[in-house]
């Protein structure tokens, strides 16, 4: 009990800061204006709201989105661990350019009427439904799109919100157990696939357009100084409290050390446009909340590093642009082949990372930018397509035989390189950071 609280009230006190402070710092009536702006647009990829509206505007956004979701979470009484910060993030980073209370808003309650016709999974689908949201642009893409009739896009807008949160989750529980939940933002490969037909509605049936937009780094600076206070703010006092208070609860301690691993990936990621020099802008701080708060639920580093490297390679070597936005997008994202890298081996990783990049520059394509977690999208792509190529050699028995006696020296040798990796890794925390934050 005192875990949850520690993580509610951390997320409810980052929500109010979101949410509060723009309206301090900027003028009330361009926050105001701004947020306007925000639901009028039709917020697909990639619509920056620091662009689109201004930074005040586009925190605000962002922190009444979170704030909305905490409600649901609380209302449902659902149980807050790791994995909600991992949530609350990934909604507040993509509320930075795409998800907003109009788009979301049918979405959601598409969602929760699904939950209350199927109250037994109520509280392991309840994060689902609010992840369902990354598809909020289809709504925002029909409403906004003119129309002879009054209100007829606005209807169908609403409608098509509902029949999305309502079907969201069951495809994506049918397709989790079809990428062996080796792909770890799997919502977003459902999403992808229910924006497949979105897409072919709104061009074809609806004979909507949709535009592509630009990204703004003239307010990099003001996104620095909030990523860099939000991820040393829970690391100072985490270590502040583990340090002087001896009697805490077991359960207290682990969410503190939690909060810990939060803001080293944070900075780990903060750290990475500056060291290539790309300015942030809204997407890139939505990428860095989303990897930040996936850090504390479903992969480890030394997994991530080896798709990392392959969105390196491909990026080097096949599009040449290893310094741009959409490269270190990818390269954050590549954390959802993280169960595929640890299933299968570092050099398989590595391959994954490749493919994936692939997919990923072309994904848009298809869906035409309705669905915010394209990258989950690719990585079920990406999941899927191996897995078959596996299954296809594997099929063969003298190719089964001549692979799998491969196979085993290779796991061998990088079980080596693993442990050997993890050694020093060990002693470079012990002498740096003497707490055991995993």
């Amino acid at each position: 009990m005192l875990s949850q609280e520690l993580i509610f009230n951390f997320l409810l006190l980052y929500g109010l800061l979101l949410t509060i402070v723009p309206i301090v710092v900027y003028p009330t009536s361009s926050v105001i204006d701004g947020m306007f702006r925000i639901l009028s647009s039709p917020s697909n990829l990639i619509s920056d709201y620091v662009e689109l509206a201004g930074p005040g505007a586009a925190f605000a956004n962002s922190g009444l989105m979170t704030l909305l979701s905490l409600f649901i979470l609380r209302k449902y009484r659902h149980s807050f661990n790791p994995l909600t910060i991992s949530v609350i993030m990934l909604l507040s980073g993509f509320s930075f350019f795409g998800k907003n209370l109009a788009n979301s808003a049918p979405i959601l309650l598409g969602s929760l009427l699904y939950l209350h016709h199927k109250p037994a999974t109520r509280q392991e689908s309840l994060v689902m439904g609010l992840l369902s949201t990354c598809i909020s642009p289809m709504v925002s893409v029909i409403y906004t799109a003119p129309s002879n009739v009054p209100l007829q896009n606005k209807v169908i807008a609403v409608l098509a919100g509902l029949v999305i949160g309502y079907i969201s989750i069951p495809v994506f529980h049918y397709l989790k157990a079809h990428t062996k939940e080796m792909n770890l933002y799997n919502m977003g490969f459902s999403a992808g696939c229910i924006g497949l037909v979105g897409n072919f509605a709104t061009r074809n049936l609806l004979h909507i357009r949709v535009m592509p937009h630009r990204l703004n780094a003239a307010h990099s600076l003001a996104l620095f100084v909030f990523l860099l206070i939000l991820f040393t703010a829970p690391m100072a006092y985490s270590l502040i409290r583990i340090t002087f208070e001896k009697t805490l609860h077991k359960g207290t301690r682990l969410s503190l050390l939690k909060l810990i691993r939060f803001s080293l990936y944070g900075l780990m990621g903060l750290a990475v446009p500056l060291i290539l020099q790309v300015p942030l802008n809204g997407l890139l701080v939505g990428t860095i909340l989303t990897f930040a708060g996936f850090s504390m639920y479903g992969f480890n580093f030394r997994y991530y590093f080896f798709p990392a490297c392959g969105v390196l390679v491909a990026s080097w070597f096949f599009f040449q642009d290893v310094t741009s936005t959409t490269t270190i997008v990818i390269l954050f994202f590549a954390s959802t082949l993280a169960p595929f890298a640890r299933k299968y081996g570092l050099i398989s990783g590595i391959l994954s990372g490749v493919v994936y990049t692939v997919i990923s520059r072309n994904a848009h394509v298809l869906t035409a930018g309705v669905n915010l977690y394209n990258c989950g999208f690719s990585g079920g792509v990406t999941v899927l397509l191996l897995d078959m190529l596996r299954y296809l050699i594997f099929q063969y028995p003298l190719l089964n035989k001549i692979f799998n006696a491969a196979y085993s020296k290779l796991i061998q040798i990088e079980q080596k390189i693993l442990c050997q990796l993890i050694a020093l890794l060990d002693r470079l925390k012990r002498r740096v950071f003497p707490l055991n934050y995993e």
